[in-house]
């Protein structure tokens, strides 16, 4: 397991209580400050408190009522009139239009509608009908006409306060928990990047610390299972190959002896028979080297990088190319861009990868035919393209000619070699940043091969 940073623990509860407290405790601060703020306003006579007219109203009410004349100037402020005669006619006053109705009523029936009240005051052949609010009012004629009232604006300030409050420790709190969680993507990230020896660092909540714990014993155990299988597949691989490598010494002797005794006096017959022999040996012999070709693939990853001279390299992959050539009695075109740079990558590796498509070349190319070889450096990445005068490639062979052990029937020759071959190599190109693209040349009539390794 891995290393673990240990930190005072809480849990995913007390965060969010902690958040929650945060919230109310703000809210209540605000609402305590709002009220404050309220009554300071009101003791220092910048704002009437809410039942200032009413109470200014029984203040007036008998000199309304004994008064020969109801002037204006005596009605209190923040307070609206209308003056009725019996019949109700309006005599005087500066109430709204739209209210004279609703004053009308509250004077005869008593009774009233709407946002404000009324107070009556009965006198002689008349009726005084005064229209209040029962809300806080600025004392400033000014703000009284171009604000809001001071409910109303405590309330639009109450309500941006209390949204900024839950606003706020909202965001610190997403912050807090994506930190707390990074520890969790960071070992996702890590196990997803085939990454198993990363350090564990615990981010001190208890949830989030159980749930790392669990991911490391899953680290833990798959890297233990992950050994135990690569284990095991060495083994096989080098079971295969050593029994593979077994198997060639008894076909060698089947092979020679059956090659001594075609050069004996036979029948017909016997020929016959004694040639069936040797080409099924000689299909036996390019089964095993297949095996052969799939161990080494498969334990390629062992294999060292390393800065090599390009003159190095193509000038071993020249040597046996030209020795194919003499087996197969073929022609060779070498066509190399010159100044290409040294290149870091695995000598051998790289070496049987071109020499598997050369090869494979060699196989499908009829006797004395041609086979180029093209090398050159483009983005960053050399490059070689190998393209012979045999028959080229199938669809399904463009298409599956790289998998493993893909052998197409329509162009079966018994040396079964072209899957193999070419599955290998891609895979060792790909180990170098590159890739194997199979096409057919139209130059040449036959098969092309782009295999690529990065520079």
């Amino acid at each position: 397991m891995g290393s673990v940073e240990k930190k005072s623990r809480t849990t995913l509860s007390r965060i969010f209580l902690k958040y929650v407290l945060v919230m109310l405790g703000g809210l209540m601060i605000l609402g305590t400050a709002l009220v404050m703020v309220f009554h300071l306003l009101v003791n220092m006579n910048c704002i009437y408190p809410a039942n200032y007219a009413e109470r200014s109203i029984e203040a007036v009410g008998d000199t309304l009522k004994n008064a020969d004349t109801v002037t204006e100037d005596m009605i209190p402020p923040l307070c609206h009139y209308a003056v009725f005669s019996v019949n109700g006619d309006l005599m005087d006053g500066n109430m709204p239009g739209d209210t004279l109705s609703i004053a009308w009523n509250a004077a005869v029936h008593g009774t009233a509608s709407g946002k404000y009240f009324y107070k009556v005051i009965r006198r002689q052949d008349e009726y005084v009908v005064l229209q209040y609010s029962l809300k806080p009012q600025y004392r400033s004629d000014y703000m009284r006409a171009h604000l809001a009232d001071p409910q109303t604006m405590l309330t639009v300030i109450a309500a941006m306060g209390a949204v900024l409050i839950i606003l706020l420790p909202s965001i610190q709190f997403g912050k807090k928990m994506k930190e707390k969680i990074q520890s969790i993507m960071y070992a996702a990230e890590q196990i997803k990047g085939q990454n198993l020896d990363y350090e564990v660092s615990y981010c001190g909540v208890k949830e989030i610390d159980d749930c790392l714990l669990s991911i490391d014993d899953m680290r833990a155990a798959l890297k233990v299972s992950l050994e135990q299988q690569w284990k095991t597949e060495q083994d096989k691989n080098r079971q295969m190959s050593a029994l593979a490598h077994d198997i060639k010494t008894p076909l060698t002797i089947v092979r020679g002896n059956t090659e001594l005794l075609a050069e004996t006096e036979l029948t017909e017959e016997q020929a016959r028979y004694a040639g069936y022999i040797k080409n099924s040996a000689l299909q036996i012999q390019n089964y095993v080297q297949t095996l052969i070709e799939v161990t080494k693939s498969m334990e390629g990853d062992s294999a060292k990088f390393e800065i090599v001279k390009i003159e190095s390299l193509l000038h071993e992959i020249k040597e046996q190319t030209m020795g194919l050539a003499e087996v197969y009695h073929l022609n060779i075109d070498w066509n190399v861009q010159s100044g290409i740079p040294s290149i870091c990558l695995c000598y051998e590796q790289a070496i049987r990868a071109v020499m598997n498509i050369i090869r494979n070349a060699a196989e499908h190319t009829p006797s004395g035919g041609r086979i180029s070889v093209a090398v050159r450096k483009q983005n960053n990445k050399l490059i070689f393209i190998i393209e012979d005068t045999g028959s080229g490639f199938t669809k399904e062979a463009l298409k599956y000619g790289t998998e493993q052990f893909f052998m197409d029937d329509t162009s079966r020759t018994g040396s079964g070699h072209y899957g193999i071959g070419l599955y290998s190599a891609k895979m060792i190109a790909e180990k170098h940043g590159g890739a194997v693209e199979l096409s057919n040349s139209e130059a040449a009539g036959g098969a092309r091969v782009k295999i690529s390794f990065k520079c």
